[in-house]
Parts: structure tokens; C-alpha cells; sequence
């Protein structure tokens, strides 16, 4: 029976095409050519009743969305994947979501969300051919009533959530979300609102905006090898993390116990003039010096860091240039 369910979503896709104007078309073709990249926003708690115990009203959390495209045939022609975490956490993934771009029957663009039923099982999936290949419809879930209808100005798609119908419901209390959006091509913008359905009041409120000064920063992922023996010869795998260059750490255990923190740096660090470079510091966690340091040219796309018991090669997600020793 499961077999069947992608091809009836396919059917559906079909004469969904059929219908659609071309203008329609061309404009979920456009959505999806400008959506994907990598967004460093500065979220920020605007609003909360009675005060929020984990943020103060007005803090700010700095956050980095990846959008990416990837092929889903079965569910349809314009599929995007997004991932988020805070940009210093970005192996502690706080979403994961499946976006199906589609023309709206009243006009725009219909962006139905999925999650995933077993999100661990799917980190960083725009990165990894197999899962994507192995991924089924029943893996997915849709979040019901939260389709986001997006319409174009001239350079940009505004639009987000229609009524109230995006639940959010908590055992006290029926609530629903307004959700607004921007994409453009160098822009991205939205609004989370969270309402009571009784009386229609106001109980949360976020804000996320491009956070200029690090729009251009670089995604790193970083291959962790560990010797038991202290001998370069019997180094083996032992983490996978990933790093902006802005500032971004990451913190890992070694088997035998030793809590050890990475973090890589490039303009955000107070260099004399002339002496710009990208670094990586290995320290013991909380320690005030570092254990070692590696430092290469500022745009290159790889960067080493080896004391023989344990070495770190960081390798630029999206390189701009073939990658450079270090």
C-alpha cells in the first residue's frame, strides 16, 4: 500500500501542473532559484506576556538557517530542505524542514511544510545523496494548516500563514501561529507570532533579520581523528563537527575523557593590520589559553591543525576554489 502513496502524489503533482498557468509556474521556479543559501539572522524576542523565563524581552540569539535544494520526484518538482541552529551549536539542530513549492491556486506560491518523524536520522540531509535517495513519504509528516503562501514584489516574496488555522495548541490553552516571511535575493526576513485563539491575544512574538555582519560567513565541516597510543599511525575517526568562521566553536570528548573545544575564527578576529588570516584553536574546554593554534590564508577553503594524538582538517562546505593545503 505505502508503495502506491508516492505515485498518487505524483498524479496529484500532475494535474496540478495542468491547471497552473505558466506565469504561476515560472514564479515557483524563481521562489526556489532564490530561496536556498545560507541566512545568519539575529533573532530577536519582541514580545512576550508575563515575560519569557528563558529570554528577557528585547534579547537577541544569533542563528543560522541553511536552505537547500534537493530531488524528491515523488513529492514534487521544487523541493527545498532547511536546517537551523544557533550559530555556535550547529550540531545541535533546533528544525529541520521539508519545503514542496507549488503554484497557489489563488495566485503565488504554496510552500507546504514536512517535518521529519525521525529528524536524528536525517542531520544534514541536503548533504548526503543516499538519504535523500532513501527517503519515503512516511518518513515525513505535514504540519497541518501551515502552508505559507508567498506572493512577488518585484525583487522579493512576501507572505507567510493564512488565518488561524497553523495550531499550536498546549494543554491549558488552544493557540495558533502567524508566521510571516521574506525571501528575496539577498534578503531574508520573518516574523513568528504566537496567538490564543479565545480573544485573539497576543502571547509571543520573534523577530529574525539578516544580521549583516555575517551574511558572508563560511560553513566549515571538520573531520576529528584521535590516536589511542599518541602515535600518528593509529589515528582514527572519532567526530564529525561543523564551524562557521566567524567566531563558531564546537566543544567534544576523546575516549579517554578529555573535554576538549574547537573554534575557528577569520575577520571577526582583532588582528594588527596586514595580518588577516583564518584560524583554528584547539583548547581544553574552559581554559584560557589554548593548546594549539593553526592559521592559513583568510579565503582559503581548508585548514589543518595536527599534534599527532589528535589532528583536525576543516574543509569549506561550499568551497569557492579548489581546496588549499594548510
Amino acid at each position: 500500500m505505502n508503495a502506491l502513496r508516492p505515485l498518487a502524489l505524483v498524479a496529484i503533482a500532475v494535474v496540478a501542473s495542468g491547471i497552473a498557468s505558466a506565469t504561476d509556474a515560472d514564479e515557483v521556479a524563481v521562489l526556489a532559484s532564490w530561496w536556498p543559501g545560507i541566512y545568519d539572522t539575529s533573532e530577536q524576542l519582541v514580545f512576550s506576556r508575563g515575560g519569557d523565563s528563558a529570554r528577557a524581552e528585547g534579547s537577541e540569539l544569533r542563528v543560522r538557517t541553511i536552505v537547500a535544494r534537493i530531488e524528491v520526484p515523488w513529492l514534487g518538482e521544487h523541493v527545498l530542505y532547511t536546517e537551523e541552529f544557533l550559530h555556535d551549536e550547529p550540531e545541535r539542530l533546533r528544525r529541520q524542514v521539508l519545503l514542496r513549492l507549488a503554484p497557489n491556486p489563488g495566485g503565488g506560491v504554496r510552500v507546504r511544510q514536512y517535518t521529519l518523524r525521525s529528524p536524528l536520522d536525517f542531520r544534514h540531509l541536503h548533504r548526503s545523496p543516499r538519504q535523500i535517495a532513501g527517503l519515503r513519504l512516511d518518513d515525513l509528516e505535514a504540519i497541518v494548516g501551515c502552508d505559507l503562501v508567498l506572493r512577488r514584489e518585484v525583487t522579493q516574496f512576501v507572505g507567510g500563514t493564512e488565518g488561524n488555522a497553523c495550531r499550536d495548541d498546549a494543554a491549558d490553552e488552544a493557540r495558533y501561529i502567524d508566521y510571516r516571511l521574506l525571501v528575496g535575493e539577498d534578503l531574508y526576513w520573518y516574523r513568528k507570532r504566537r496567538y490564543f485563539i479565545a480573544g485573539n491575544e497576543l502571547e509571543h512574538e520573534i523577530a529574525g533579520f539578516t544580521w549583516f555582519p555575517l551574511y558572508q560567513a563560511r560553513l566549515f565541516t571538520c573531520r576529528v581523528r584521535w590516536s589511542p597510543s599518541g602515535r600518528k599511525a593509529e589515528l582514527r575517526d572519532l567526530h564529525s563537527i561543523d564551524l562557521h568562521d566567524q567566531g563558531g566553536r564546537a566543544r567534544f570528548r576523546t575516549p579517554e575523557g578529555r573535554d576538549l573545544e574547537v573554534e575557528m575564527h577569520a575577520e571577526d578576529w582583532p588582528f594588527a593590520g596586514g595580518r588577516d588570516a583564518l584560524i583554528l584553536m584547539l583548547s581544553e574546554a574552559g581554559a584560557a589559553e589554548p593548546l594549539a593554534t593553526s592559521w592559513t590564508r583568510i579565503d582559503a577553503d581548508a585548514i589543518t591543525l595536527a599534534l599527532g594524538w589528535i589532528n583536525l582538517r576543516c574543509a569549506a562546505i561550499a568551497p569557492d576554489r579548489p581546496a588549499v593545503a594548510s
